[in-house]
């Protein structure tokens, strides 16, 4: 989890109340944070990944504050209006940006560390590791505005980047300088690279670096916040965590019209809420002002009456109201509940395929393979188009945040391609597995899809072969006690007459196969694959028929 570092002082500075060390090492765990380490007046803080509002020593103080009712209740957010254009053009690599402005700041030492420090970490989580997200932050006063994103030529474009004394090319910024090298991947098969302008010059290069010119000092006054990337929604929440977290500071905040729209949006989001619902499920008994309190203590807003909340703008993590009745848990206590017995004692177990399921990785593992844990969720691209197949029936998401998580994948294979592709720089040989569910759709079942327990292993290095994929699926079988046949398929992701079935007695299990040169390119390959995948469910079955025939025939 992310650990954050803050100044003992300046948090209470900003709370506004000097609390005993005692107090803050009691409260910090009561908000999901841990203090990782404290030395002198610099606090290491333990974060949870769904809190990012509190990657910084203002976030913190926020929540703090209102904990303690000092100031309980939904933060207000002046935003003045734009006062600066930005013309975004289309960026076919990084197509969304948005944009603010904070003025009025006294940027010391440790206000730019903060900031620094949340962005950084708003880059890495939240962002990615700046594929989703990339940050640039910058001096207002230093800018000429109004200002253009667009895409350029990288190799005629030059500007000095940040710590430099030199003028260089974008091409030569990605080849020489240490961000260029670590985030080039970002940019990759891009032709032309996108950019920020004022009416001088350049003044961000995202996702890789800023100008030297617009860099923050002590003596900046003003800052102007420009977020990229590919997900609109993330960015929207990453530039109103930076500029709440400013307005702490005292900052006064202000957009920036953007084409035929405006950003930040800072409106607090609504949510409908039963109270009957909080309290049946949290099995308390609380009076409606009772309830009303404990929310205004993780800064919502509350209309009983109209039975909705309001949460701030920068919890991206409130997405059900189930997520208001955990804030309603956690301002309660989680030590203050009563514990109870289940009224319907049960004794649990592993279920028996997680039970097969172990035991196949364990197998896998034991011949040489690394596991994998992909998302279910995945793009038709790469699950369909790549591999060349064009008669997967999908379960599409509705209204998919991202066109990379917009479908439910059918099987693991091209994950695991994926996952090559993202390795080539690693030595070879490659052999990867996962054990996963594929979705399929199922007419007969009341969510008209079902769960698939499938395996799939992948081999790569300059002499992978079809012999040596046979090898591995007779070996992992024959530790179970099957003896498997192999008969020809015809499968566009694969070699033709370098591709077979899996059978066991008269029950087809997965397939296997060479994979295609076309599908190679498309994943970006450079070494030979062979691949398998096999139906662990039927695996299960035969395996669990087979012992019942078994035990059957020895009984009699």
């Amino acid at each position: 989890m992310p650990i954050v570092t803050i100044s003992a002082k300046e948090l209470k500075e900003l709370i506004g109340k000097d609390l005993p060390r005692e107090e803050i090492e009691e409260i910090l765990p009561l908000n999901k944070m841990e203090i990782d380490s404290w030395d002198g007046d610099e606090i290491s803080v333990e974060v949870t990944p769904d809190r990012p509002d509190f990657y910084s020593v203002e976030g913190i103080a926020r929540q703090l504050r209102a904990w303690l009712y000092i100031k309980p209740g939904l933060p207000s957010h002046i935003l003045s209006k734009p006062q600066i254009r930005l013309h975004a053009q289309k960026v076919s690599s990084r197509p969304c940006i948005v944009a603010g402005i904070v003025r009025e700041l006294e940027m010391n030492e440790p206000a730019i560390k903060s900031l620094l420090q949340l962005q950084e970490l708003l880059d890495l989580s939240l962002g990615r590791d700046r594929k989703k997200v990339s940050i640039g932050i910058h001096d207002l006063d230093k800018i000429k505005p109004p200002l253009t994103y667009t895409e350029v030529d990288p190799e005629t474009t030059r500007f000095v980047p940040l710590s430099c004394s030199k003028e260089m090319s974008m091409k030569e910024i990605i080849e020489e300088h240490p961000k260029g090298i670590e985030y080039k991947h970002l940019l990759k098969g891009a032709e032309k690279f996108p950019v920020v302008f004022d009416c001088e010059d350049v003044i961000s290069f995202p996702p890789i670096i800023n100008s030297e010119r617009t860099r923050i000092t002590e003596n900046t006054k003003n800052i102007f916040i420009e977020i990229t990337g590919t997900d609109e929604s993330a960015i929207n929440y990453a530039l109103n965590i930076i500029m709440t977290a400013l307005e702490e500071r005292g900052g006064k905040l202000e957009a920036v019209r953007i084409n035929n729209t405006q950003t930040p949006h800072l409106k607090a989001k609504a949510i409908k809420f039963e109270p009957q619902e909080a309290k049946r499920l949290l099995g308390i008994n609380l009076k409606n002002s009772e309830l009303k309190s404990l929310l205004e203590r993780m800064c919502y807003d509350v209309d009983l009456e109209q039975k909705t909340v309001f949460a701030p703008p920068y919890r991206f993590d409130i997405l059900h109201p189930i997520d208001v009745i955990e804030d309603i848990a956690i301002a309660y206590g989680y030590n203050d509940f009563t514990p109870e017995v289940p009224k319907l004692p049960t004794i649990g177990k592993e279920h028996p395929k997680e039970e097969f399921s172990n035991t196949l990785r364990e197998l896998m593992i034991g011949l040489g393979f690394q596991e994998i844990v992909n998302h279910i969720l995945t793009s038709p691209e790469k699950m369909i188009k790549k591999p060349g197949i064009n008669t997967e029936e999908a379960i599409e998401i509705a209204n998919p945040v991202t066109s990379e998580y917009s479908v439910c994948r059918t099987w693991l294979l091209p994950g695991l391609f994926q996952n090559l592709a993202n390795n080539k720089h690693r030595r070879y040989p490659q052999k990867l597995f996962e054990i996963g569910d594929a979705v399929l759709p199922k007419e007969s079942s009341d969510t008209r899809t079902s769960n698939q327990r499938k395996l799939s292993g992948v081999i790569s290095h300059s002499a992978a072969s079809l012999s040596e994929i046979i090898s591995v699926i007779n070996a992992l079988l024959e530790n179970l006690g099957l003896k498997p046949n192999f008969k020809t398929l015809e499968h566009p992701t694969f070699i033709s007459g370098r591709c077979g079935r899996i059978i066991i007695g008269e029950e087809e299990i997965g397939f296997f196969g060479e994979v295609h040169p076309k599908v190679l390119t498309a994943f970006e390959l450079k070494m030979p694959v062979s691949g398998f995948e096999i139906d662990v469910e039927k695996l299960m079955d035969i395996i669990t028929s087979t012992n019942r025939r078994a035990s059957q025939k020895n009984l009699s």
